[in-house]
């Protein structure tokens, strides 16, 4: 254990790079065919999902105590500030609003769907923010220190790798580059504004709950009627890459913006 913890602090980007795949891989491992006979196809895959995702997650957890970085890394159940996250709480309640203006209508044939549905998405919110907030930010700040450069750097670059974890969908051929970059972005811009909201509340367990919650809310036309998860390619032209990318743009100004009322204050400096 003192040899993987001198490994992650003294270097810490190649440590995070490796932690990333290796942990995204496990959440990869086919376990739908032989452990959910009992489940259809698609809320078999979401078993899956949920039973890795959370895992891993578990793993992630135990490993920041054994490396006496829990606190740093936000698990506490105290928060701050919580009023900052409300955009998220925004976006979600926007997303949510076609389950009432009839754009969507869920599919209540398969309660086994929705339910695994909905814990395949929490999971995600636990297992994403645990990897790249919980442990790449905290290792960052373990290494370039709280001053405000410190701060900004380590945020920024572990919403970059944040970001560029979702390339896998390009990679397993489920998106366009285009798409995929575009996501990238955005993401990345979701990362700085979460990993603020992280320093900012002194706790990553709203976050957890809000990356989870927009993820359900974004995505209900997976269980929608004649919804599903589509495996075509997606695709977006450059117009609605660009409106994309624009429309998450303030989640950026404002975690920035948190970022300076957060970066060299009591909190930071404390740790």
């Amino acid at each position: 254990m003192k040899s993987l913890k001198k490994f992650a602090f003294e270097k810490p980007v190649l440590f995070s790079v490796i932690l990333i795949l290796c942990s995204v891989g496990i959440t990869f491992i086919p376990l739908n065919s032989f452990l959910f006979h009992s489940l259809n196809e698609q809320a078999a895959g979401y078993a899956s999902g949920v039973v890795e995702q959370t895992l891993v997650s578990v793993l992630l957890i135990i490993l920041l105590a054994k490396m006496q970085l829990l606190n740093q890394a936000g698990f506490r159940l105290k928060v701050k500030q919580l009023w900052i996250v409300w955009p998220m709480v925004l976006i979600a309640v926007l997303d949510a609003l076609e389950l009432f203006d009839g754009t969507v209508k869920i599919d209540t044939s398969s309660r086994s769907t929705i339910i695994m549905y909905i814990l395949v998405y929490l999971s995600t919110g636990l297992f994403e923010e645990t990897l790249c907030r919980g442990w790449v930010q905290t290792l960052f700040i373990q290494k370039w220190g709280n001053t405000k450069k410190g701060i900004y750097g380590s945020v920024i670059l572990a919403s970059l790798l944040f970001g560029m974890l979702h390339l896998i969908h390009f990679f397993m051929g489920q998106m366009t580059l285009l798409a995929s970059v575009t996501q990238v972005i955005y993401a990345t811009f979701i990362g700085v504004f979460m990993g603020a909201c992280v320093l900012r509340n002194e706790s990553i367990i709203p976050t957890i709950i809000l990356h989870g919650l927009v993820d359900i809310a974004g995505s209900l036309n997976e269980i929608a009627v004649n919804g599903g998860i589509h495996k075509e390619l997606m695709t977006i032209s450059v117009s609605n890459a660009v409106e994309s990318v624009a429309l998450m743009s303030p989640l950026l100004i404002y975690g920035l913006f948190i970022l300076r009322k957060t970066a060299g204050s009591e909190r930071v400096q404390s740790e």
